[in-house]
């Protein structure tokens, strides 16, 4: 049976995942990805690298994001938010924000193509212009469950 998510209900799930799903597009084409995500207040805060998403987030900041949480195809909730892209620049801002990525997440994420490397490895002293951090203000929360998840 079909039920909707109250409120408390929508931030417990957002509270208890970290990975959801963001939408974007350029008006034509629609891009969805897998992102890490943390719940702050009204919006949830994300990481990145430059590319396309970023690009299509920049040109039309309307964008959706997408949690599950799924214990079964009957046992689930889905969570939807609508909301604006705000890119984070703000310099104390992203000093509070950088120790909650790990040192292995950036790494990780600095081994593109792009990243410039040191003997192979990736160079972290370097990829500041390749680090987005953004958040998604909150317009509309909805939310559904499929007889709940103990």
């Amino acid at each position: 049976m079909l039920s909707e998510l109250n409120q408390i209900e929508i931030r417990q799930v957002l509270e208890t995942m970290v990975i959801g799903r963001l939408g974007c597009t350029d008006g034509v084409k629609v891009y969805i990805v897998p992102i890490f995500y943390r719940l702050k207040e009204d919006s949830i805060i994300c990481f990145s690298l430059e590319g396309q998403k970023i690009e299509l987030m920049r040109k039309n900041p309307s964008v959706c994001f997408e949690v599950d949480q799924i214990r079964d195809a009957n046992h689930w909730k889905c969570v939807i938010i609508n909301g604006i892209f705000e890119e984070i620049t703000d310099k104390n801002d992203l000093a509070e924000l950088r120790p909650h990525y790990n040192e292995y997440f950036l790494r990780k994420r600095a081994t593109l193509n792009s990243a410039p490397t040191i003997n192979g490895m990736p160079d972290t002293h370097h990829t500041d212009y390749l680090q987005v951090f953004f958040r998604i203000r909150f317009k509309e929360l909805t939310g559904r469950s499929a007889d709940g998840i103990d």
